[in-house]
């Protein structure tokens, strides 16, 4: 990340009542690892380096340069809908019900379509062409099919990205 001015420089013209910490440039990395739960006492960056045999130097470095405080291992889960449930006055979005795996690409953009597609279901409710819980039930239709299928492609993806020895390959 290359900041054409840092945060707090632009926080400081912008925004001024607004005090953002002082972050530098940098450089995010992940590593999907496979799910097999034998990293013992490793640190996500020993866990990384250990995979990393014969990579280029410049990319070992990165990893061993990294700050350790920033570094975590975490667990992927995904999130298919199941069963629609009866439309009400409160509904769900994003990952809170549709969470895709980041190998498929595209969780941020299925979020951002629920929201889309919320704020125009819900302007039908308000100009009165249909009731609220109408409307959340187009919403809800919808989103269940789209949703599901992102959360397919990512899994779909996945083997590329984490080889399991326990699953194979697609041919």
């Amino acid at each position: 990340m290359r900041f054409r001015t840092p945060p707090k420089q632009a926080a400081e013209e912008l925004a001024p009542e607004v005090t953002l910490p002082d972050i530098r440039d940098y450089v995010r990395w992940a590593m999907l690892l496979p799910p097999n739960g034998s990293l013992g006492a490793q640190t996500a960056q020993e866990a990384v380096l250990s995979r990393m045999e014969g990579w280029h130097p410049d990319l070992r470095a990165l990893i061993e340069q990294a700050d350790p405080d920033n570094s975590t291992l975490l667990s992927i889960r995904v999130v298919e809908p199941r069963e629609r449930w009866a439309p009400g006055p409160v509904t769900l979005l994003g990952d809170a019900i549709h969470a895709t795996s980041p190998t498929g690409g595209n969780g941020a953009n299925t979020a951002l379509r629920d929201a889309d597609l919320l704020r125009r279901c819900l302007i039908e409710a308000v100009e009165r062409r249909q009731d609220l819980l109408g409307a959340v039930g187009d919403y809800e239709r919808q989103m269940f099919k789209y949703g599901g299928e992102a959360v397919r492609h990512s899994l779909t993806a996945l083997p590329a990205f984490a080889p399991n020895p326990e699953r194979p390959e697609p041919a």
